[in-house]
């Protein structure tokens, strides 16, 4: 049983570091090309968001599996690993998908998003800092 949770924790784990990688590089080019090709952002990207949500969700319950079948208490790294993991889960369901979220509602409504503005960037900082807490998790998880 055990192995079984492990590999499904990897599973998640690798589909969820890959699910928005792209997101942010996505929008700030297609909001460079401009109208026509906003219309299609909106199916790619809430989606992908959506998707990194869910993975998020699977790797930590796949992972307490695995502590759980191991009966010890886990190392400290596993631990730090563990947390930054859930920031980062929480940093994309309550600040990368409602940024994301509020820019979609002008690009549907078709309100113009000029170079320069802020919404793009906000996106990109939170999906930078969830990068960066994915690889602190995954370094702590396999030191």
């Amino acid at each position: 049983m055990i192995d079984l949770a492990r590999f499904l924790h990897v599973l998640s784990a690798s589909a969820w570091l890959g699910a928005a990688l792209w997101v942010a590089g996505d929008v700030r080019r297609t909001l460079a090309l401009g109208r026509p090709h906003l219309a299609a952002l909106p199916a790619r990207v809430s989606p992908a968001l959506s998707l990194d949500v869910w993975l998020g969700v699977a790797t930590i319950v796949t992972g307490l599996l695995v502590l759980a079948g191991q009966g010890v208490h886990p190392p400290t790294s596993i631990m730090i690993g563990f947390t930054l993991a859930l920031l980062r889960l929480l940093l994309v369901a309550f600040a990368l998908r409602p940024a994301w979220n509020r820019l979609r509602a002008r690009i549907e409504a078709g309100a113009e998003v000029p170079a320069g503005d802020p919404a793009p960037r906000r996106l990109a900082m939170f999906s930078g800092i969830a990068h960066l807490l994915w690889l602190g998790a995954l370094a702590t998880m396999i030191f």
